[in-house]
């Protein structure tokens, strides 16, 4: 619960300078309400794990990393493709990411406490998982008026997806969770990687294709270009 309270620290700084960025580029006012909004989801996600932590017996503010994480700027592309990129990286794999790790976790955790609070971070991360696909939808027009940035986007993601990869597929040697701890929501990394391959290639690469861009093929070819 440290570990995601941490996590979810983190994603409020990502997602306040994800507005700024949308901000910049003159993004739908939706959006930006949105973005907003979803800094704060992470910053009441970061008290309701502070609170469990507590409940648990130990202190929230001890060995936790503060640091914020600076948001890519992707130094000469557009404002626009940016935003979008940033977009993409944070909710439609990230997040969507997250979701599904959350939800498998809660269909093992059978202790009520630990179950309601893990239903309410993710009753937010559904929609942080669906908001990149709803900007992509807004932004179709740009897309298509600026075809030349396509191919940009396309070799983005082969970078993104190898380093989303490092980030959050665990690696091996795995060994059995004991059931108590299954049964009180905690992390099994062997799920955690099979869920996170399941969700790149069956949701989040084919979802991104959707607008034209071919994230089934970055994937294929992901490796880190920087």
């Amino acid at each position: 619960w440290k570990a995601r309270m941490a996590f979810e620290r983190r994603s409020s700084t990502v997602f306040s300078q994800g507005a700024h960025q949308l901000f910049e580029c003159n993004a739908p006012l939706d959006a930006k309400i949105v973005m907003l909004r979803m800094a704060q989801d992470e910053l009441r996600h970061t008290t309701t794990c502070a609170d469990v932590v507590a409940t648990l017996g130990a202190e929230a503010s001890v060995d936790v990393d503060l640091a914020i994480a600076p948001l890519a700027e992707h130094a000469g592309v557009p404002l626009e493709e940016r935003a979008l990129r940033n977009v993409i990286y944070t909710t439609c794999m990230s997040e969507l990411v997250a979701c599904a790790r959350f939800s498998a976790t809660i269909e093992r955790t059978t202790e009520p406490y630990l179950r309601h609070a893990m239903r309410r971070l993710l009753s937010d991360e559904v929609l942080h998982a669906q908001f990149g696909f709803h900007y992509l939808e807004t932004q179709r027009d740009w897309l298509a008026a600026h075809p030349e940035r396509i191919p940009s986007i396309e070799r983005f993601l082969v970078h993104a997806f190898a380093v989303i990869e490092d980030e959050l597929a665990p690696k091996g040697p795995f060994h059995r969770m004991p059931p108590a701890l299954a049964a009180l929501g905690a992390d099994d990394p062997a799920e955690a990687r099979e869920v996170f391959y399941t969700t790149i290639e069956g949701a989040s690469a084919p979802g991104i294709a959707r607008f034209g861009i071919d994230a089934p093929k970055a994937w294929r070819e992901r490796r880190r270009l920087a």
